[in-house]
């Protein structure tokens, strides 16, 4: 069985009950509104890179912005729902995202496209914290990775539909005003954040008054947790390096492996549908089989899945098919580590914890794409390209390994 979650009394309900279902499709929709605004900058990426005549090493920082405005939203405000209550953090992280998404709409210059993208990503890694706590003490103990699991699935089950839709409003809508429609689309989920949240004061966790005072950030550094908060750290700074390289620029890698434009964007569209099988089967089997043998198993199927796609020319079908087939095990793979973030930590810094892993991992996140850009620029051969994100897909899956065997320990 999975590693169950470490959790203080009282935390979670014995079974599933209306709200704690209800509370976890909303964290799922909201994800989804996460997957639209993050990926649909990589669907329209060559049209603005066309528009204002760009670099790649130009669209790599645009790509970096969101990542940016997401460490400092787990890292500075995503803790403060272990203080404040997870209801009053998710709101103000969906009106951050809103607000961004909307005046991106509007941006006419690169700077300000970058600042805006900076105000989405604080949003959404603020809410990412937020919602892993949140799913993770709504669930009974036996389903919390499941719960956790089916959340992370939200995000590329809406990245599918946001390439598919792009690839047909783009020629007649332009980017500007798919990206207010985008922003529209999460304005919509905040009265329905306003009616499901459970209202809780300072301290408290979804189901009632924390026993224990919220953790604080040093907390994470304790002797008690220490070496699984660093290890925990760097599987997600590894991970999301390759991911974001990944989600960032498929489009424009499969553009280069010789798809056409549209095809590229169906390729980014396979990928994200792969995604939400690979996140969907990997909360199922979370159930059974031992995170810490699931992930690394997927992550190292990805890296080979990823040679195969930069080494050999291959038909069109073929190239889409391992697009999809990367989705699968990359990015259902890593979401695996979120469930394995909740089992880190109690309940009464949950959210401090996972915020920190994001915030920090976050800078993998900038990084992953920004070198893809520079690579690219410097006219880097595909397989050198994928082989050099092999090296860190490797080390995220033995970091979560070993923090899977570490929370396995305490919990024995």
């Amino acid at each position: 069985m999975a590693t169950p979650i470490t959790a203080s009394a009282g935390a979670c309900p014995a079974q599933w009950t209306r709200t704690g279902l209800a509370i976890v499709a909303l964290c799922f929709a909201i994800n989804m509104a996460d997957g639209i605004d993050v990926t649909i900058l990589s669907f329209i990426a060559p049209r603005i890179q066309a528009d204002w005549a760009i670099g790649a090493d130009t669209m790599g920082l645009l790509f970096g912005a969101g990542l940016v405005g997401m460490a400092i939203g787990g890292m500075g405000i995503a803790p403060l729902a272990d203080r404040l209550g997870r209801r009053r953090i998710i709101l103000a992280a969906l009106g951050l995202m809103s607000a961004g998404m909307v005046a991106s709409g509007f941006a006419g210059s690169v700077p300000m496209l970058y600042g805006l993208r900076v105000v989405v990503g604080m949003g959404i890694g603020t809410v990412l914290a937020a919602m892993a706590a949140l799913a993770a003490e709504s669930a009974p103990a036996a389903q919390r990775n499941l719960a956790v699991g089916i959340v992370q699935a939200g995000y590329p089950f809406a990245a599918v539909f946001t390439a598919l839709l792009t690839a047909h409003l783009l020629p007649l809508w332009g980017w500007h005003n798919l990206l207010l429609m985008a922003g529209g689309l999460t304005v919509v989920l905040f009265p329905a954040a306003l009616l499901i949240l459970p209202r809780a004061g300072a301290a408290r966790t979804a189901d009632g008054p924390a026993r224990e005072p919220a953790g604080r950030i040093g907390d994470l550094l304790s002797p008690a947790f220490r070496a699984r908060t660093l290890t925990l750290w760097a599987a997600v700074f590894c991970g999301l390096m390759v991911l974001y390289f990944i989600v960032s620029w498929i489009t424009k890698l499969s553009i280069a492996a010789g798809l056409s434009e549209t095809d590229g964007i169906y390729a980014g569209a396979l990928y994200n549908f792969g995604a939400f099988v690979g996140t969907a089967g990997m909360s199922m089997l979370a159930v059974r089989v031992p995170l810490g043998r699931l992930v690394p198993g997927m992550l190292v199927s990805a890296g080979v899945a990823m040679l195969v796609f930069g080494s050999l020319a291959m038909p069109v079908a073929a190239t889409l098919a391992l697009a999809f087939l990367i989705g699968v095990t990359l990015q259902g793979g890593y979401n695996g580590v979120w469930p394995l973030a909740a089992s880190v930590y109690p309940a009464r810094m949950r959210a401090t914890g996972v915020g920190w892993a994001i915030g920090l991992g976050r800078a993998g996140a900038v990084i992953g794409p920004m070198m893809g850009g520079w690579l690219m620029a410097a006219k880097a051969p595909l397989p050198l390209l994928f082989a050099a994100y092999c090296l860190p897909l490797l080390a995220c899956a033995a970091a979560a390994f070993a923090v899977d065997r570490m929370s396995r320990r305490v919990a024995e």
